[in-house]
């Protein structure tokens, strides 16, 4: 695994390019055991490959940096930092997981045709509720970010992002879906068909690109946002590429402490790495926990899967 640490013009961190006649999510890993590059043959789905961890990550100085940012924001001149008006909890956790990702490459990896791929991109879905009740409708949106970014990165894409599905009457993956279930279930089956082949082969119309929310690094739920504090530990999908699935509870004072503690639960497709480097991307979380002002920075260097 590579390490490049040359910036570019606009001093963002060097990524990979896209080579010619590589698919459009990603490109071969090639530098990985032969026992690894055998288990897509051995584990034939994502959902039968995954392997589960939850735990309890203390989120003390987690509060602590969102209030001093938070007041920060009052006090000084935001006008640089667009649409953010406030920072949350979802900008903190979307970017810790951004840089968790960007720093254990192989969780965005996955497997396609029986190979393991490493995505050009970090691309994170998550689901945005319009109204928080049983009939609120649900959007599922796909976000994509720099492998270097900080908080304040993160937090322009997410801001305007969530607001514009809110504030929308349309939602075109809804609409898309509304039309598409439509058809004769041998069209919708024949479809579906179609559209894994294109996983398969690396290539694939845009639209359907665009209309298929399991391209992505990871899924991420954040239920932390309809305050519940369990959390349970989710499947994968067989379809799409994701090969990561994460819940995040709410974060909440631990009794009879001053102290926050917040649950979250994993889920990773064994094919793509095993659980050892899952464990330790799990204590960088924490690292990250413990030390939150290490994301107002952006990263110096990105290693580089190969």
């Amino acid at each position: 695994m590579g390490e490049n640490k040359n910036l570019s013009k606009d001093s963002r961190v060097y990524k990979r390019e896209k080579q010619k006649g590589e698919r459009w999510d990603g490109y071969l890993v090639k530098s990985i055991p032969s026992v690894q590059k055998l288990m897509p043959y051995l584990m034939k789905t994502r959902d039968s490959s995954s392997v589960y961890f939850r735990d309890i990550f203390d989120a003390t100085n987690l509060v602590n940096f969102l209030n001093d940012k938070n007041k920060k924001l009052i006090s000084d001149d935001i006008s640089s930092l667009e649409d953010i008006n406030k920072y949350n909890f979802n900008h903190f956790f979307m970017t810790a997981i951004v840089r968790v990702i960007a720093l254990r490459p192989h969780l965005n990896r996955f497997v396609a045709g029986k190979k393991i791929y490493q995505r050009h991109n970090i691309e994170l879905a998550y689901v945005i509720k319009k109204q928080f009740s049983d009939e609120g409708e649900e959007s599922v949106t796909i976000s994509t970010f720099e492998r270097d970014s900080n908080i304040n990165d993160v937090a322009k894409v997410l801001t305007p992002t969530i607001k514009g599905v809110k504030d929308s009457t349309d939602d075109e993956h809804g609409d898309f879906l509304d039309t598409f279930i439509k058809f004769p279930s041998f069209i919708i089956s024949f479809v579906v068909m179609l559209m894994d082949f294109f996983i398969i082969i690396g290539h694939s119309p845009t639209f359907l690109r665009k209309m298929d929310i399991m391209q992505c690094s990871a899924f991420v739920s954040n239920l932390g946002s309809i305050n519940l504090s369990t959390v349970p530990l989710h499947h994968l999908y067989d379809r799409g590429t994701c090969s990561v699935f994460i819940t995040i509870g709410k974060v909440k004072r631990v009794e009879n402490s001053e102290n926050y503690e917040v649950e979250i639960s994993a889920t990773m497709d064994e094919r793509v790495t095993d659980g050892f480097y899952m464990i330790n991307s799990l204590k960088l979380l924490q690292d990250i926990l413990d030390d939150p002002e290490q994301l107002d920075e952006r990263l110096e260097y990105i290693p580089i899967d190969e």
